[in-house]
């Protein structure tokens, strides 16, 4: 699993503005909004942790509720430093194993993208330990008493930023390292390297910058509104800017098939689209058999020139997953590494049995959260097919999935 922790404990002292900065309007939204929703948002995220200063536990709180963030399950208090902060974020999460990700994030970076958060926990898991950062475009100079020592060379500097990606139990030794040494650090990662570890690093982009001053703030609103805008401001007609941009903008169509016949085992449970059906038959297969999902890898598969389920799937097997919504994640991470995203899925269920019609609602629910996908754009319909195939005749299921993908 992947926790992500963000920091907002600070006493904002830079600001100047007698109140925590990451609730300072930015646009039409307070800054931890878009630090937030970033997580929220990302398939790869499983639980959001907020480390907060008491007094704004309730408007973060209220934040949850209003906006619907449902990935936060801890809000905790802040320690004196940072680097206590942390820890009782750290601290917050239950059931946490040695190889799940700890993403730390500044609730002042609120223009993090969701690539940065996935290349992070991508190569903390090869690696151990990955912090976000970019390239120092300035010429830096080392002072002292008032004038230059020497220029130093910067292109091998570095600015760091969140998040910053830790394996949970490498995490855990790094923090009791640095009590044991009484280290106090201003930069996760640091803890790690105080352990001699290698840590890597993940180029972001200059929009990444941490809100610390009014200036910073209004940065970030330019960056926004840029986003907003897009190429608007290069026409002098605003329908020669919807033509452009309707012919750059990619779509694509994906088809997906799989079928499975019905298990013999009582102790197995059916499970379609990540929802499990109760009282019924489960499908025969190596992994839990949901004939939804694995259909839905394969459209996304073929709409993206990837390779079928098996070639992934297999191997992941073979090391003990055998849940289908993991094998998803590996395609949905591909999709995103493409900068496509998923405008609806379709999916056609031929079976003589179970009744699925009143389930189809829940697995709507649950096919939403997987594919962070509104209802409205999830299709789902069955049909018996006249019972003329061994489907139809209630032997097994058969599923297909049709995906719309855009850029």
């Amino acid at each position: 699993m992947n926790f992500a922790i963000i920091v907002c404990a600070g006493e904002s002292k830079r600001m100047k503005k007698g109140m925590n900065k990451v609730f300072l309007p930015l646009l039409s939204n307070p800054v931890l909004y878009y630090a937030i929703k970033v997580f929220e948002d990302c398939y790869l995220i499983d639980e959001i942790d907020i480390v907060s200063r008491r007094e704004d536990i309730k408007k973060i709180l209220w934040m949850k509720n209003f906006f619907g963030f449902g990935k936060i399950k801890n809000i905790v208090e802040g320690g004196k430093e940072r680097q206590d902060s942390v820890y009782n974020g750290l601290k917050s999460i239950k059931n946490a194993k040695y190889d799940d990700i700890i993403l730390i994030h500044n609730g002042s970076n609120p223009l993090v993208k969701e690539t940065e958060i996935i290349e992070c926990i991508n190569a903390a898991k090869q690696y151990g330990a990955a912090v976000a950062g970019f390239n120092m475009k300035d010429t830096i100079k080392k002072i002292k008493g008032g004038f230059v020592e020497k220029t130093i060379d910067r292109s091998d500097i570095y600015q760091a930023q969140t998040p910053q990606a830790v394996k949970y139990g490498l995490f855990i030794k790094a923090f009791k390292n640095a009590k044991k040494k009484t280290l106090k650090v201003t930069d996760d990662v640091s803890l790690v390297e105080a352990l001699g570890k290698k840590v890597k690093i993940v180029q972001c982009s200059y929009e990444n910058i941490k809100i610390t001053t009014e200036d910073d703030l209004r940065i970030a609103e330019g960056f926004l509104m840029s986003k907003k805008i897009g190429n608007f401001l290069d026409t002098k007609n605003p329908k020669d800017f919807l033509v452009k941009r309707n012919k750059t903008q990619s779509f694509r169509i994906g088809f997906g098939q799989d079928s499975h016949a019905f298990s013999k085992n009582k102790d197995k449970r059916l499970v379609l689209g990540g929802c499990i059906i109760p009282n019924e038959n489960a499908l025969e297969a190596k992994s839990d058999g949901d004939v939804m999902l694995h259909a839905l890898f394969n459209a996304i598969s073929s709409a993206i020139g990837e390779r079928s389920l098996g070639f992934y799937a297999d191997e992941m097997y073979n090391r003990g997953v055998t849940d289908s919504k993991e094998y998803l994640k590996v395609i949905l991470n591909k999709l995103s590494e493409k900068s496509l995203k998923i405008n609806n899925i379709s999916i056609s269920i031929e079976a003589g049995k179970p009744k699925l019609e009143h389930h189809t609602d829940k697995i709507k629910d649950s096919l939403s959260k997987i594919m962070n996908l509104e209802k409205e754009n999830i299709g789902i319909t069955h049909t018996s097919g006249d019972s003329l195939t061994p489907f139809g005749r209630g032997r097994g299921m058969q599923c297909f999935a049709v995906v719309g993908v855009y850029s």
